[in-house]
């Protein structure tokens, strides 16, 4: 009896004394929060591209990566292609802008085989595909891990390094892990309200009027490539390439509206094309470009116009005028050097601040559909009045553009009601086309 007491008593006792020895991971582990938080945007309701871009941003933390990115299978007119839809790392411009075909390049691999593929450095594989507007060859080290979704490949997760060392095998069973978390997004993309969230009507000020069908292209500045890294090789070709392709589509859209300009806006016009000649614009973009790569040197060229306008105190209004002009010929010689289309028959052209001229030019030139504005625009700027002479519908003063309009987003221009639809409804496409 006194001994069973005993015993119950030592028992009690020790439970009691019996040390913590579990560890509670708080909020100081950037790893661990960061896969609690992937999880979390991963459910978010959202467009996907924006999920997406929040995404890779844990990612990078996570997998201590200096490039992530994420490739989505889409069906593009019959072409099955994984395009980049959310990057960090790369220039911001390659979003939406670069796509591979299902077995292309060791990311279209890794789609085709459904297996993770890793390479201490991706350039000296046979599979390797060079996207020269990516510099990706500043990150050798490469993993690519496929988004299965229902037993079939959604997509592809891909992690790059600067170093020349191969993903360890833990490293991989991480990324693997990682991966998931994107399928789950992609396959709850349309119940995370992508389609929902992406269906809108805007209300514009008309100054061109006509109604017009295309997709969404977004002509931003120079600072929304972001920062690349430098890559100098063969920028003088790249650059003199695309001095051939913007100066052909910008004099295309001049013989196209000169005739029909009232005489004060066709002498600015006049003025505004004469860039195209100035070879001291041409030198110097030469030289910042062999120092600087392609979209750096033109980033610098156009800040140095834009500060030669306040050297004499004061700006002169045609001084400022003319580095607008020039940072937005910059901008067109950059899209063009970086493989990016410039305006095309199909295409709605979506501007932020301001319509400029060459704008303008390249969108009548290359025979866009339409343009719209976020921004109030003048109906006397150079910009409007060259879209209202080629007959092109031309809205403006769109609140929440940027917030409803992706690249690639379907749009519906009535220049007649200045309404701006946003991926309408089938209906609505089926009678537009009627009425067409």
């Amino acid at each position: 009896m006194t001994a069973d007491s005993g015993g119950s008593d030592d028992t009690s006792h020790g439970a009691s004394e019996r040390p913590i020895r579990m560890h509670v991971h708080t909020r100081d582990d950037l790893r661990v929060d960061g896969i609690l938080r992937l999880i979390e945007l991963a459910a978010e309701r959202g467009p996907l591209t924006e999920v997406l871009g929040n995404m890779v941003e844990q990612v990078k933390t996570i997998a201590h990566a200096e490039v992530v990115s994420v490739y989505v299978r889409e069906n593009d007119n019959g072409q099955d292609r994984l395009v980049l839809r959310a990057n960090v790392g790369f220039p911001r411009a390659a979003v939406g802008a670069v796509s591979l075909a299902v077995g292309e390049g060791i990311t279209g691999t890794a789609a085709e085989v459904m297996r993770p593929i890793s390479a201490s450095v991706a350039q000296e594989d046979s599979h390797y595909k060079h996207i020269p507007e990516l510099g990706e060859e500043h990150f050798p080290s490469l993993l690519a891990i496929p988004l299965m979704v229902r037993a079939q490949v959604a997509g592809v997760l891909v992690l790059q390094r600067g170093e020349q060392a191969a993903f360890t095998d833990a490293e991989v069973a991480l990324g693997t892990a990682l991966a998931t978390a994107f399928a789950h997004a992609l396959e709850h993309r349309d119940v995370a309200g992508r389609l929902p969230a992406r269906s809108a009507r805007l209300s514009a000020t008309v100054l061109s009027p006509g109604t017009a069908l295309g997709q969404a292209t977004m002509f931003g500045t120079l600072e929304s490539f972001g920062a690349e890294p430098i890559e100098t090789r063969n920028a003088r070709a790249r650059l003199a390439a695309a001095f051939e392709g913007v100066e052909s589509i910008v004099r295309k859209g001049l013989g196209r509206v000169r005739e029909a300009l009232p005489a004060v806006a066709r002498g600015a016009l006049d003025s505004t094309a004469l860039m195209l000649d100035d070879q001291r614009l041409r030198t110097i973009a030469e030289q910042r470009t062999d120092e600087q790569g392609i979209a750096n040197g033109l980033r610098t060229l156009a800040r140095e116009y834009a500060v030669a306008t306040y050297s004499a105190g004061a700006p002169h209004p045609l001084l400022e005028q003319r580095a607008i002009e020039a940072e937005n010929l910059c901008l067109l010689l950059a899209v063009r050097a970086a493989g990016l289309p410039l305006p095309s028959p199909g295409q709605v052209i979506v501007v932020a601040e301001r319509l400029t001229a060459f704008t303008a030019l390249a969108a009548v030139g290359g025979q866009a559909e339409a343009v719209v504005a976020a921004a109030a625009l003048e109906p006397d700027s150079l910009g409007a009045q060259i879209a209202v002479a080629a007959g092109i519908p031309l809205l403006s003063d769109i609140a929440g553009l940027f917030a409803w309009v992706m690249p690639d987003d379907v749009l519906l221009v009535d220049g007649d009601a200045g309404l701006l639809r946003v991926n309408p409804p089938a209906t609505t496409l089926a009678r537009y086309r009627h009425l067409k």
